[in-house]
């Protein structure tokens, strides 16, 4: 169980990496396409919402296989306008039925660890509350995949510098996000899907801190962007692969 909630602190730090928020159904709802830059991917400012659906994989050693373990949560902010610092409540928001906890500074996070969730379907529901409508949205576009865990190093040399294969192995994505932390930071790098690595400096990883406590996670996401009432909103799927207990030397 400290496992998973460890996970998903690991999958809303992504997340809030990602977002960089400076930070009935209506009739009116306009589906777009994107095809933009990492840089382009991140400025989610220019919204009043974003809503994710996070999927959050580790791999655990049992009996000398190596079993992926899944730990499935969604979290979605509102803001009363695009680039607004502090977030907007929304009523009830739900995703695939199940409610999502609402915060003191009106975030939203699904963390009932004993009532998981399945993504077969993404479906978010809102109530609406104030100046944000109340809305249904089926998001289509299914996960990204990431197949290369295997090759996430389990040890890494600050001075040397870090290389996170990439390429091939992401699939249904429109950008990755590579987080590595070490005994006392983090650097965080986004790169587009067709990357083929996510290469680290030895300066970006100058104060991370050596330690057997590192971890390597590489979060591939996309996203859909929609019009409801006026109002701009995107709703992001993502997957979380975090490798722990990386060794991390000077």
């Amino acid at each position: 169980m400290l496992k998973s909630r460890f996970l998903l602190l690991i999958a809303s730090f992504t997340l809030l990496a990602m977002l960089n928020v400076s930070c009935d159904k209506n009739e009116d709802e306009t589906p777009q396409d994107n095809n933009q830059t990492p840089a382009d991917n991140l400025n989610f400012s220019d919204s009043y919402g974003v809503m994710a659906a996070v999927k959050t994989i580790s791999f655990q050693s049992a009996g000398g296989f190596t079993i992926p373990v899944e730990v499935n949560t969604a979290v979605a902010v509102f803001v009363p306008t695009p680039g607004a610092t502090t977030f907007a409540p929304a009523g009830t928001v739900s995703i695939n039925s199940s409610s999502l906890k609402k915060f003191e500074n009106n975030s939203y996070v699904y963390d009932n660890l004993l009532n998981p969730l399945s993504f077969n379907s993404v479906q978010w529901s809102v109530s609406g509350e104030g100046e944000v409508p109340a809305f249904e949205k089926t998001v289509n576009r299914g996960f990204p995949n990431f197949t290369a865990y295997a090759s996430i190093p389990e040890t890494f040399s600050l001075a040397a510098g870090l290389s996170v294969p990439l390429g091939s192995s992401v699939s249904n994505a429109d950008s990755v996000v590579v987080v590595v932390s070490g005994g006392q930071n983090a650097a965080v790098k986004t790169v587009a899907a067709a990357s083929a690595n996510a290469v680290f400096t030895a300066g970006e990883l100058s104060n991370l801190g050596a330690g057997a406590s590192g971890m390597i996670s590489v979060t591939p996401y996309n996203y859909t962007v929609e019009t409801i009432s006026g109002r701009k909103y995107y709703f992001v799927n993502q997957s979380n692969y975090t490798k722990m207990n990386v060794n991390v030397t000077q």
